[in-house]
């Protein structure tokens, strides 16, 4: 740990010394010592010095003596050593109440004093604690990775370094859940610190970290997680080199396990994509491939696929990254433990084994809660859902199902959207038609002047038959839902009729209906 004022008067040279105020600035850590020969010293000051002077080159100008205290307080210099009596007779009383103010040691030297004594003691002090810092250093480093290089995890790690200081030693994912810990004692309190240091907010971790030792892991840019050190000052200097040693270890340990994790995961990502995109037809080579790639893919399977709509495409990258990194990154993903992720075709796609439709909507229905929180209310977030797929030679049809529904739910929704596909049947039936054409003419014959008015005129109105469709073609319900006046909503259902679309309830209100599903599907499928 390092010497602080009250250190340095304790040295043999200081006998006679008196403390002439600041007696608060003791604590002072003292890297160093510094003789003041010239006015300008503040230049030539580093932090936690300690300077020594007799005031000479300042004693004829009081502005300056003045402003001496507050200088060196700002500069963070460690407290001043005066000689009085050969330059000036006392030391000023401005220079005293500064330093009571400020906290800032003022130590009065006896006249037999010798500076060069006085500095030469402190540097020794100074270099001898620095060489008990590195041989503390040295100790921690060598027996780490003498565990390191045994092959040991990072549980081990953690049980050394609590034996090397006599410590708790918690060991924390990026966002602060528990990952694992050396506990001296059975007392569930110290993991209840862990549990509210991560259910605190970024600001009032800061000033949690004042009471603990919360010290990163980190490999370049990766962030892995954290040292958690509970009732521990961070001015305890060899426990912070310690944790500095061990924490770079730690990142050797994480940094290693996710290169490894990253290439299996290649070869996976590579299979599960083949499998989407119904290359795989063989049943020998799917048990084959599930087998080496350790896939235990069960059947009926559905396809998930989970689209962040942003143009922004730092904030995108890390919504992805985050989410397929989930075993690396945080434990508050648990929700896709068990499940096959991977990015395709700027989406990420799951594939989930779940019980029934139902149970599955309703699962992703509390996940895109917990996604709109990382990314904000915002960013709309869009999760379509295939219908179960019961081998894996349909899985392709069912990853055109999770698609289709999140281009169409695009469409629909203005806001973050779960849209499973068992739930809008009239797309499977349309997906039945082969001669798209038959399709796409369908469409034309029935909104086809509405379409080229949009287009043509910058205007929405093809929004508003869809909200007219889903409330039921209630003019009033309509204007409420879309927040605009009765008579506004009027005259766009009366644009849309002059358009040529039967609003009136009967067969042709119907084949609207029909074809504005279609014209979705197509959207979808890219077809119109």
């Amino acid at each position: 740990m390092f010497k602080t004022v009250e250190d340095v008067i304790q040295l043999k040279a200081f006998e006679n010394i008196k403390v002439v105020a600041g007696e608060e600035g003791l604590s002072h850590v003292v890297t160093g010592a510094t003789l003041m020969e010239v006015p300008d010293i503040l230049p030539y000051l580093e932090e936690n010095t300690l300077l020594i002077t007799t005031l000479f080159p300042i004693a004829s100008s009081p502005k300056e003596m003045e402003q001496l205290i507050p200088q060196l307080c700002s500069e963070k210099v460690a407290g001043i050593c005066i000689k009085p009596l050969r330059y000036i007779e006392k030391i000023p009383q401005i220079m005293l109440d500064q330093a009571n103010q400020l906290g800032f040691p003022i130590i009065e030297l006896p006249v037999n004093a010798n500076l060069s004594t006085l500095i030469n003691q402190i540097l020794e002090m100074s270099l001898n604690e620095h060489m008990t810092q590195l041989q503390f250093r040295d100790n921690v480093h060598q027996n780490m990775i003498e565990h390191l290089l045994s092959g040991t995890g990072v549980e081990k790690l953690v049980e050394k370094l609590a034996q090397l200081l006599n410590k708790n030693i918690f060991l924390l994912d990026k966002e602060l859940s528990g990952i694992c810990a050396a506990i001296k004692d059975e007392s569930m309190e110290n993991w209840q610190i862990v549990d509210k240091l991560a259910d605190e907010s970024l600001e009032n971790q800061k000033m949690f970290e004042n009471e603990h030792i919360l010290y990163p892991i980190k490999a370049g840019e990766n962030l892995f997680g954290y040292i958690f050190v509970p009732d521990t000052s961070k001015t305890n200097e060899k426990i912070i080199i310690a944790i500095e040693q061990a924490a770079m270890l730690f990142a050797l340990v994480f940094l290693k396990n996710y290169a490894v994790a990253i290439n299996q995961r290649n070869f996976k990502d590579v299979f599960i994509r083949e499998l989407l995109q119904g290359e795989v037809r063989s049943e020998i080579e799917f048990e084959n491939k599930i087998k080496v790639f350790n896939l235990p893919l069960v059947f009926p399977q559905y396809v998930v696929s989970i689209k962040l709509f942003t143009e922004n495409e730092v904030i995108k990258k890390q919504f992805y990254n985050e989410l397929i990194d989930y075993n690396f990154v945080s434990k508050k993903l648990s929700f896709l433990n068990n499940k096959f992720i991977v990015y395709f075709n700027d989406a990420l796609i799951i594939l989930d084994k779940s019980e029934n439709d139902q149970k599955i909507y309703d699962l992703y229905t509390k996940i895109i809660v917990k996604l709109e929180q990382r990314v904000g209310m915002r960013i709309k977030i869009g999760i379509g859902i295939s219908k179960a797929s019961k081998r894996f030679d349909t899985l392709d049809i069912a990853y055109k199902q999770a698609i289709n529904m999140v281009n169409i739910g695009n469409i629909i929704y203005p806001n973050s959207f779960v849209a499973l596909y068992s739930q809008n049947r009239i797309f499977e039936l349309i997906e039945q038609i082969p001669d798209t054409s038959l399709l796409v003419n369908f469409v034309r014959d029935k909104l086809g002047e509405l379409i080229d008015y949009d287009k043509e005129n910058g205007t929405d109105f093809l929004e508003t038959l869809q909200v007219l469709m889903r409330l039921n073609f209630n003019l009033k319900k309509a204007s409420e839902y879309t927040y605009v006046h009765y008579n506004t909503m009027r005259y766009r259902a009366n644009k849309i009729r002059q358009l040529g679309i039967d609003l009136e309830p009967g067969q042709n209100q119907g084949e609207i209906v029909f074809a504005y599903n279609i014209y979705l599907w197509l959207k979808a499928i890219n077809k119109i």
